[in-house]
């Protein structure tokens, strides 16, 4: 049994997926082998033909012809179609909703390390809406030492829809400190460390978002007592 359109429209994009049969209302529309501007348009379905939704990735969706031809279609043109109860489809204003659909996120960010200028990078997979993991990698750069971080994290979006999303995180890693100063010698050390965070993703455009994050960082060293450092960054990320 065919779910309504307005209930395909509420799915999460890693719920299965529910075939949606709409009617063709505009003279044609064009269907595309993959998913993109770039690829190529091999099929055309026409006013009055019955396409089924079977799927949707960000600004794209893909059909099912009643001949069994399967393409992708613009997210835009299902508004040139009928739904079974003889409207248009509606659905969520694509600049809020692109990103949840999509699995992989990278970023990155500038800040400050206790101090030192702070480069990052971040490496991330949504399993889904609100949870994910992510692998962190920074370089921070003092006037006495420079330091290298490694971890590896979950983070929590308790409300994804929103365009100002906070989240939560927790994480663990390496941390390794390499001393500048030539007045005394001191060799490298490379520490465990703990990190716990609070940050917030700010909506631009499309997929595209700037991150906001404080993190406090745990350091376990192999001294008689541990370290805390505080560090706070901001930075662009993309999801596709």
């Amino acid at each position: 049994m065919n779910a309504s359109a307005a209930d395909f429209w509420k799915l999460d994009w890693f719920a299965p997926d529910v075939p949606i049969e709409v009617t063709v209302n505009d003279a044609f529309i064009n269907v595309y082998n993959a998913p993109g501007r770039g690829y190529p348009i091999f099929h055309v379905v026409e006013r009055g033909e019955t396409i089924t939704l079977l799927k949707m990735k960000t600004d794209w969706i893909k059909i099912k012809t009643v001949r069994g031809i399967e393409g992708w279609i613009k997210r835009g043109d299902v508004l040139l179609t009928l739904g079974p109860d003889g409207l248009a489809p509606e659905f969520p204003d694509t600049k809020q909703a692109d990103y949840l659909v999509d699995r992989f996120e990278v970023g990155t960010a500038f800040g400050d390390f206790d101090g030192a200028d702070s480069v990052s990078l971040n490496l991330g997979y949504r399993f889904t809406k609100n949870l994910s993991t992510e692998i962190r990698l920074a370089q921070n750069t003092g006037q006495y030492s420079d330091s290298q971080i490694a971890a590896i994290a979950i983070l929590h979006q308790p409300f994804p829809d929103l365009r100002v999303s906070p989240f939560i995180g927790i994480g663990a890693g390496k941390l390794k400190t390499m001393p500048s100063t030539t007045l005394v010698q001191s060799e490298d050390r490379e520490d465990n460390l703990l990190q716990a965070s609070l940050g917030a993703y700010i909506h631009i455009t499309g997929r595209f978002f700037v991150r906001a994050e404080y993190i406090n960082d745990y350091v376990l060293t192999s001294r008689n007592t541990n370290e805390e450092v505080n560090e706070w960054k901001i930075g662009f990320n993309v999801f596709f």
